[in-house]
């Protein structure tokens, strides 16, 4: 499986950025050091995020960082993008490493202990669990998991977690005490006046 060498992902939402341009604020935000990207715009065609994702692709490959798609295999696929991020009701890890091999990453949405078991059971390379924390984004979701199931994930886990949801610098310390591997982000980077800033607020957080 493709090690995982970052701890702080970046997940797209555009309608965070607050009117600026997500290709530019992503280009700040890996200037900075932004190790991952997710890019999540699910609302979407495809004859909308193909050319999205392109520009994007074009902005992550000069800094060789990796560029993950949500769900979408046949845009991963078309793109020579990193791998592909699949939702907790999507297909299983299993298809569809056999669909892209061993050099892409997989990772999965997860929401309970045994969406996280799956997982791992079906060769995923990390698995996103939240909400940990309230938030908005995330509601659709059920109510924050909180830090002891993080907590009891983690130890089950072979397989690096990131913590999602409500995650902010100062709680990044909180959800690595848990056994979190990194955390995963949307507005807390998205809707900050200075993303550049952020990213390295974040980045000095999880170095700690």
């Amino acid at each position: 499986m493709p090690p995982v060498n970052f701890r702080l992902l970046l997940v797209t939402d555009r309608t965070q950025a607050g009117g600026r341009s997500l290709p530019s604020l992503i280009r700040q935000a890996v200037c900075a050091g932004l190790p991952a990207v997710q890019l999540r715009e699910r609302d979407l065609s495809t004859s909308e995020l193909l050319p999205l994702a392109h520009e994007i692709r074009s902005i992550t490959a000069s800094y060789a960082v990796p560029l993950i798609v949500n769900d979408r295999v046949d845009l991963m696929m078309a793109l020579n993008l990193d791998g592909v991020h699949l939702r907790s009701d999507s297909l299983s890890a299993t298809p569809v490493r056999q669909l892209i091999g061993p050099r892409r990453l997989i990772g999965v949405s997860t929401h309970s202990v045994e969406d996280v078991r799956r997982a791992n059971q079906d060769g995923a390379d990390y698995v996103v669990f939240g909400p940990i924390f309230e938030t908005p984004s995330k509601r659709p979701f059920g109510s924050p998991l909180g830090l002891h199931l993080l907590a009891d994930v983690c130890r089950r886990s072979s397989i690096p977690v990131l913590a999602i949801g409500g995650i902010t610098c100062e709680r990044v310390r909180d959800v690595r005490r848990a056994g979190a591997h990194g955390v995963a982000v949307i507005a807390a980077l998205l809707s900050r006046d200075d993303i550049e800033e952020a990213v390295r607020e974040f980045r000095q957080a999880l170095e700690a």
